[in-house]
């Protein structure tokens, strides 16, 4: 059972922290996998690519439902069971 000595406390994020709208012109963390992901993309056969025209992606949104698609892909799993 947890006790105060091992209980690791993590903050709520702000309403700040997630902006679908925000630019991810200064987010390199982001663009980076985003280009990662991109390159398993091209790997799919083209019936399983997002179908998402990637030199369009500009936004956090935009981002989060490239990444969601993909997602589908790589975990089937998740789709089918409802799950994140």
């Amino acid at each position: 059972m947890a006790t105060p000595s091992n209980i690791v406390r993590i903050p709520k994020p702000s309403k700040d922290s997630v902006n679908p709208n925000r630019l991810l012109a200064g987010n390199t963390l982001l663009l980076n996998q985003l280009k990662h992901i991109r390159k398993r993309e091209l790997e799919f056969p083209p019936e399983r690519q997002s179908g998402m025209d990637f030199d369009q992606i500009k936004t956090e949104g935009q981002a989060a439902e490239y990444i969601r698609k993909l997602a589908t892909v790589l975990h089937p799993q998740a789709k089918k069971s409802g799950g994140r």
